[in-house]
This record gives structure tokens, sequence and C-alpha cells, in this order.
């Protein structure tokens, strides 16, 4: 793990001297709220920060593609004690280094009501997420018994954002995991504190949802 995180760090500085004066960069910072599908819990109840650098380039008038490299804190926490009361409180912790690859539109050729919409950009991309710490804790006791948590995990993400100036952008995004968290498996796995799910793909888990606002300061 500590060579690929080391190799994405040369890999992201390379890019940036390469181009020179082509890209912009800058520092990302901001919090995130997480929940856990497959987990059997809903909401996005557990409180998370994000944080790191980008590199992007303007591809055209319109187009941008922008490269993240950022930690960020996913997750679940219940405390559904009343309706839980074997399972409650609940809590997975997860760490992650993200690796965002994230093309925006800017909305400049859009007017409504002669209000010009230049400062707001789509955005949509992929990211991978490499963890690099786990938690699980059940009625206030760490889970050690097992360590089911995949390394590596694909990610979709979709956003807007919007430019306060030419240095500083305020983002929100919805960060949605496409692979399990965990070890997958064919059949729907219950055993009364969390019960998997489904998405893309055949198999049953557990998957990763983000909703991250961020601020995006160019330097």
């Amino acid at each position: 793990m500590k060579r690929l995180l080391l190799l994405i760090i040369v890999a992201f500085s390379f890019a940036t001297s390469v181009y020179g004066q082509n890209f912009y960069g800058g520092l990302i910072a901001g919090g995130t709220m997480s929940q856990i599908g497959g987990d059997d819990r809903g909401g996005y109840h557990k409180v998370g920060i994000v944080g790191g650098a980008f590199a992007g380039l303007n591809l055209t008038e319109y187009f941008d593609v922008q490269m993240e490299l950022k930690y960020i804190q996913k997750g679940s926490l219940s405390n559904d004690i009343e309706n839980r009361p074997g399972s409650d409180p609940f809590l997975i912790k997860l760490d992650y280094i993200d690796l965002p690859i994230v093309f925006s539109y800017n909305l400049k050729n859009i007017n409504i009501n002669e209000f010009n919409l230049k400062p707001l950009n789509l955005e949509f991309g992929l990211s991978f997420d490499f963890l690099v710490n786990a938690r699980q804790e059940m009625l206030g006791l760490e889970v050690t018994a097992s360590d089911p948590w995949r390394k590596v995990v694909l990610n979709t993400v979709l956003g807007v954002r919007f430019d306060i100036n030419d240095d500083f952008a305020i983002g929100l995004r919805t960060i949605n995991a496409m692979t399990s968290i965990c070890k997958s498996s064919k059949y729907q796995y219950s055993n009364g504190v969390v019960r998997y799910t489904r998405r893309l793909l055949p198999y049953y888990g557990m998957f990763n949802d983000v909703v991250q606002l961020a601020v995006f300061w160019k330097i």
C-alpha cells in the first residue's frame, strides 16, 4: 500500500511539472456526510473530513479535467438503540486516500432571465479509494474478529461547483461506490446486524455513499 501511494504522489507531481503553465492547481478542504448501503441502516449520520490537493487542465472553453489526491473519511453511524438493542450503537469508520479524475462543464453559454450561469460548473467522473484505516464498533466495543474491508474501491462522482472568484470555489458532490467495500457474495448475506445489497454488478455487498462539501483554492 505504501508503494502504491508513493507511486500516485510521484505521478501527480510529474503531471503537474510536465504541463507547467497549462495546468492550474490548488488545495481542497471540507467535510463529508456518509452512509453505507448494505449495512441495514439508513441516513447520512457519519460526519468526516476531506482534504488534499488538485491539478487541472482547461481542455476547451467549456471543459476542464481535474485530478485530485485527497484524504477522505467515510463510513456509517447509527444510534438506534430503541429499535436495535442488540447491535446499536453501531459504527463503521473507513479512511481512504482518494484519487478522483473529474471532468467539469462550465455553463457560461446559458442565460436565465438575463443572468449568466458562468459561475456554475457541472462535474462528473470516477475515483479510486485506497483504504488506509478501518474501525468497526458495535455496542461501543471494537469488532476485531474479522477484517472484511477491500483495499481498493471504485466510485462515481457527480456534483456542481460554484466559482466565487478566480481563486476560490465551493463544490457539492455525491460520491457513490460501484464496487463493494467489503468481500462480496453471490447471495444476499444477512446476520441480523447487516444485510447486503447490490448495485451494478450481480454480487451483494456494502457500498459507501458520501455527500462532500468542500472549498477549492487555486494557488
